[in-house]
């Protein structure tokens, strides 16, 4: 994904769509027969890191407005 890009997304979209994973994550863990499953599922890592990647954007811009209010 290009930083870039999530940059242009607003806020409450981006922490709307980090809800929305993480509440999908929680899904497929619980869902799983086992431990090890979701560790062995493709979905669930991609779903992992697209909310570690929205967590990103959201805290590089947390940042920018907690410098720009200095």
């Amino acid at each position: 994904m290009n930083d870039t890009l999530l940059d242009k997304v607003s806020v409450e979209n981006l922490d709307a769509l980090h809800d929305a994973l993480c509440e999908i994550i929680k899904d497929m863990r619980s869902a799983g027969e086992d431990h090890d499953s979701c560790f062995r599922d493709d979905a669930y890592w991609i779903c992992f890191q697209i909310r570690n990647i929205v967590f990103a954007s959201l805290r590089r811009r947390a940042k920018k407005t907690e410098g720009n209010g200095l």
